[in-house]
């Protein structure tokens, strides 16, 4: 069912599971997934809208995601979990429904040049995942879940020299090899191999968001402060080191036309977070792994592969060990 918008009898269906006497008024597809579908729901009563989100893998994906929410929701301001069927119902797949959050995101914040608003705005992400770090694990690794309970499974890797590892893994993908020619492949393999001996360990093991970008994080005004409202999408948690998710949110950011720096950095170390020596090229070299990994799934759009093309040859040209 996520592979395409059901119509909605057929979400009517889903959410009666949730809310027997509620009736569907109207359905709307929320932009920014590029793997499973969020839609807007309404009824036609005064009940508050929601969000039924869709998965397109198997319920293992919706479990985690939704035991993660339940996690952290006393701290951190994420969708809260109004009902959840990982194992679908009635032939459907793994769906849940979750609080709908009002907000805009980061892009829209930067189009209004409130430079006051965007600093507020960039503290109180890194205030954000600075408490997103306080959820710790035995070990790091993969998140997996049943009910009520997460644990740590496998690691990416094991051993020495993780990111460059896992970044060769990812440049063996048959999808990334289609959208990357050899030469940039080669070069990709050639600079995180020297870029190894400065990078830390990431032996951490902190709860990581691994997709902690612009269209996961929305915001709103609250007491005439700018702040985060909630932080979506979350099927991508691992235990390991939130570097990762430092150096996703700084993924746009340069340092001749700084916008997020150093609010985000300063509150995010003030509340807790840490950050190595020559971090702000450190986190850029990290972050390569998110890129390329991105490039390995099966549907991409293609002004999205260019967009993603251009940020890791910029991190290339610019981060030379």
């Amino acid at each position: 069912m996520s592979s395409r918008i059901p119509d909605i009898k057929a979400i009517q269906r889903l959410l009666v599971a949730a809310f027997p006497t509620r009736r569907v008024a109207t359905t709307e597809l929320l932009t920014g997934g590029f793997i499973n579908t969020n839609l807007k729901v309404t009824f036609d009563t005064s009940e508050a809208p929601v969000v039924l989100r869709l998965y397109k893998g198997d319920g293992s994906v919706c479990q985690k995601e939704i035991e993660v929410l339940r996690l952290v929701h006393p701290l951190v301001p994420v969708p809260e979990v109004l009902y959840a069927e990982p194992n679908g119902i009635d032939g459907s797949g793994p769906f849940s429904v979750l609080e709908f959050v009002e907000g805009y995101k980061f892009q829209e914040l930067k189009r209004t040049k409130n430079s006051v608003a965007i600093r507020e705005a960039a503290a109180s992400v890194g205030e954000t995942l600075a408490t997103i770090g306080k959820y710790t694990f035995e070990k790091p690794g993969r998140l997996t879940a049943t009910a009520n309970e997460l644990r740590v499974g496998d690691p990416y890797v094991e051993g020495e020299n993780p990111i460059p590892r896992i970044l060769d893994q990812f440049l063996e993908s048959s999808s990334l090899q289609s959208r990357l020619n050899s030469s940039l492949m080669a070069r990709l393999h050639e600079f995180v191999w020297h870029w190894a001996p400065d990078l830390p360990s990431l032996e951490q093991r902190q709860l990581v968001h691994s997709d902690f970008g612009n269209r996961n994080i929305l915001l709103r005004q609250d007491n005439e402060r700018c702040k985060v409202a909630g932080v979506l999408d979350w099927e991508f948690a691992f235990s390991g080191s939130p570097l990762l998710d430092v150096g996703h949110f700084l993924r746009y950011e340069r340092e001749e036309e700084p916008i997020r720096e150093p609010w985000f950095s300063r509150a995010f170390v003030e509340h807790g977070g840490w950050l190595v020596d020559d971090w702000r090229r450190i986190v850029r070299v990290i972050d390569l792994t998110g890129l390329v990994d991105c490039l390995t799934h099966d549907y991409l759009p293609n002004d999205v592969v260019q967009e993603i093309v251009g940020l890791i040859q910029a991190t290339l040209n610019e981060c030379q060990p």
